[in-house]
């Protein structure tokens, strides 16, 4: 690849993507590794054909025997395409719903389908991924939460040691604020956003707060309410407060460090909660992949696929290292 195209599309992704050190250098350019001829067949959701139309055509532009098809009914038809032999990958625009769509492939195949992480999550508001938020009201002067202190604001099991935290005093406020319930709003329990949130915070628990609020949406219903509420807390997607509530600081663990969601965070993973974004294909074990989607995924990996995502803006390209560990999946 020329220097000054190379170039440029580094600059993209160090734009976009926000990378925590100037000089991160961009995943691998293209370089294929065996020549693809005949189709390709991706299944995703319509609001990722601008992403996949600009894959494809990047694709085809450097494989010309190789023809790339879309078919774009998702996202919850995606999957099916990858169990039912239809489709070669599936773009999810969120994380693997189980035991559903895993089981359903599982009944198929007998063994668990293949995932590949080809972005990370992005900002935007309205898309099933959006990297979620904690939200307090403007006037709440707490200023952080670890994940143990929201297993034990949002959870009743505490798989991770913690207990209940039901006043705002257990979360170390003080004065007027000490006696005060915590109020916890939410989407629904069975929620994408939910999902995710029972996974990453109360580590697969189904023991919810029992003063949990379920408000419909996808979490924008729960921000309006701790809006109104002084002593509400919910969790949503990135964007839905517009100013109008707080948005705390997160860490893994209490010594930090402590982040807010922004691109520099979620291509880092250093944002406790950041999400990524998976194609799925049927990988049998110890069988390769197919030249197609393998050669397909290496596009998408290298620095112009990754390009092609911060173009499009929706999601968050990754880091070279990220990059790196799944094309060693792709072996």
């Amino acid at each position: 690849m020329p220097h000054a195209r190379r170039r440029g599309f580094a600059a993209l992704l160090l734009a976009v993507a926000g990378c925590a050190a100037a000089d991160a250098p961009p995943p691998a350019a293209y370089q294929p590794q065996q020549p693809v001829e005949g189709e390709v067949r991706i299944w995703g959701a319509p609001e990722d054909g601008a992403l996949l139309r600009g894959w494809a055509a990047g694709f085809e532009a450097r494989q010309p025997h190789a023809h790339v098809t879309l078919s774009l009914h998702g996202p919850e038809s995606t999957m099916a395409g990858v169990y039912n032999g239809v489709a070669d990958l599936a773009l999810l625009p969120r994380e693997l719903r189980e035991p559903v769509e895993d089981m359903a492939f599982t009944w198929v195949y007998l063994y668990k389908p293949y995932t590949v992480e080809v972005a990370n999550a992005g900002l935007r508001p309205g898309r099933p991924s959006t990297n979620l938020v904690v939200y307090v009201n403007r006037d709440n002067p707490l200023p952080r939460m670890d994940l143990a202190q929201l297993d034990g604001v949002f959870g009743a099991e505490h798989r991770r040691g913690a207990q209940n935290l039901r006043s705002w005093g257990e979360l170390g406020l003080d004065g007027d604020w000490k006696q005060r319930s915590i109020h916890v709003y939410g989407p629904p329990v069975d929620s994408i956003q939910a999902i995710y949130l029972r996974t990453a915070v109360l580590q697969d628990s189904y023991k919810w707060n029992g003063g949990y609020r379920e408000l419909p949406g996808d979490g924008a219903a729960a921000v309006d309410a701790v809006a109104a509420d002084p002593e509400g807390i919910a969790f949503g997607p990135a964007g839905s407060g517009d100013g109008k509530v707080k948005v705390l600081p997160l860490a893994a663990a209490a010594d930090g460090p402590y982040e807010l969601p922004t691109a520099a965070t979620i291509a880092g993973r250093t944002y406790p909660l950041a999400r990524v974004i998976t194609m799925v294909l049927n990988r049998a074990p110890g069988k390769p992949i197919a030249a197609g989607a393998q050669e397909f995924l290496r596009y998408v990996l290298s620095g112009e696929g990754q390009a092609v995502v911060a173009r499009e803006g929706s999601y968050i390209p990754l880091a070279s290292a990220d990059a790196t560990k799944q094309l060693a999946h792709l072996q």
